[in-house]
């Protein structure tokens, strides 16, 4: 067998969760799916090809592990390649590639980094720019629906809801439709708004056909099975949001559990640049409490709840005979700030597709049963005038002891001679 050169120094690349181990000598060595057991040993599924090679591909993917010395892959490159001695190639590599692994994330020191600029929110008191926004409600409400508009609003950089969305392109990970249906809600939305859904330029990947619809891809089984696919298509794509529609079935069907659940947002960071993270709307349903009436809250492990930086809910009031259906969207959790006032979209159905309207709750009866006693306080004192513990027990059908204890331990609230007036505009504006 003729041997090709010596290699050389290689360089690591670090894509995500893949590293790509180089040789000017054309030499690539690919490690994905790296998982560390429970001893400390580590392996990783390895793919190796040569340039310089008649064949380029000679080796993999094989699983094989990266804290052990690589006999057999070494024999297996000395059957199949020109280069008579892999050895001093292969000794370097998972060296490499385990210390780059294991030192993680640099350490950053914060005092000598330049004042970063704040958080901007991509679509206002929704989604935050680089943070993940879990929206949760009843199966069946709209919750997709919603959802797509709001993606196709980022991605085309226009309004939903009285809403001005700051544009980045968008792709939405679906585990529960099709790419069929969910083209014709998008056209639809496009269509409402005035938006052409067919192709245009961008300037800055002209090669990526970027139209006026969101990318979509169809997903099966849990999402870090495809991290290392999606990290390199949301670089190629210039993706800067994610949907996920829907959380149980992206973390593989055991959201109550804590380590898929930790392991979804793990993912979800994997997918990105750490230096330009996406931002992600993750929509998740909710428990089964809720559906019997209890407390509302997502569906499944504590994580859920603990790991988004924001979350909503979305409550819903449809009329059976209506081509209309209105929504409330609240805030139930921030990491930005204070929690938001409600917000409320109108989705209209009509010959030209489905739009999304910007509607004050107050004027949906059940809508506002969904808000905070304070809230509804607020909006009843603003449209009713100065009054009584006892008449706003009968008016919002709420227990004089909660009443007492919400008017007396909210500043916005005064008692003026036996009637409760407010210190500032309350509500739904």
């Amino acid at each position: 067998m003729t041997t090709i050169g010596q290699l050389t120094v290689p360089v690591l690349e670090t894509l995500g969760t893949t590293y790509v181990v180089r040789w000017d000598e054309g030499v690539v060595i690919r490690l994905e799916r790296i998982y560390e057991h429970r001893d400390y040993q580590v392996d990783a599924e390895v793919t190796i090809s040569d340039e310089q090679e008649l064949s380029p591909h000679l080796l993999g993917p094989v699983r094989t592990s990266i804290t052990k010395t690589w006999r057999a892959v070494i024999a297996d490159l000395d059957n199949v390649s020109e280069r008579g001695d892999w050895r001093q190639g292969l000794t370097q590599d998972p060296v490499l590639v385990l210390e780059r692994y294991r030192a993680g994330v640099p350490i950053v020191a914060l005092g000598a980094m330049e004042k970063p600029a704040p958080i901007a929110e991509v679509l206002p008191g929704i989604v935050w720019e680089s943070l993940p926004t879990l929206v949760y409600g009843a199966g069946g409400i709209g919750k997709s629906q919603m959802a797509l508009a709001w993606a196709s609003a980022l991605h085309t950089g226009t309004q939903v809801g009285g809403l001005q969305a700051t544009q980045g392109n968008v792709l939405f990970l679906d585990w529960e439709t099709s790419d069929r249906m969910t083209w014709h809600r998008n056209n639809g939305l496009l269509k409402a708004s005035g938006v052409e859904p067919g192709p245009w330029p961008d300037p800055d990947y002209p090669d990526s056909g970027r139209t006026g619809m969101v990318w979509y891809r169809f997903m099966n089984g849990q999402i870090w099975d495809s991290v290392e696919f999606l990290k390199g298509e949301v670089a190629r794509l210039g993706i800067r949001t994610v949907v996920i529609d829907s959380a149980g079935p992206a973390c593989g069907g055991e959201p109550e559990s804590a380590a898929p659940t930790l392991k979804f947002f793990d993912a979800l960071r994997d997918i990105s640049d750490p230096t330009a993270p996406v931002q992600s709307i993750i929509l998740a349903h909710v428990t089964h409490e809720a559906r019997k009436g209890g407390h509302s809250s997502p569906f499944g492990s504590i994580y859920w709840i603990n790991s988004p930086r924001n979350i909503f809910e979305l409550a819903v009031s449809a009329g059976q005979r209506q081509n209309h259906s209105d929504y409330a969207l609240h805030h139930r959790k921030s990491n930005t700030g204070s929690l938001r006032p409600p917000l409320g979209f109108r989705l209209t159905w009509g010959e030209d597709g489905c739009s999304i309207d910007e509607l004050d709750i107050r004027k949906n009866a059940k809508l506002v049963t969904g808000l905070p006693l304070g809230e509804r306080v607020g909006i009843a004192i603003s449209e009713n005038g100065a009054m009584s513990t006892a008449d706003l027990s009968e008016l919002l059908d709420a227990p004089t002891r909660s009443l007492s204890a919400t008017l007396s331990g909210d500043e916005r609230f005064v008692s003026v001679n036996g009637q409760w007036e407010t210190t500032e505009p309350l509500g739904v504006e």
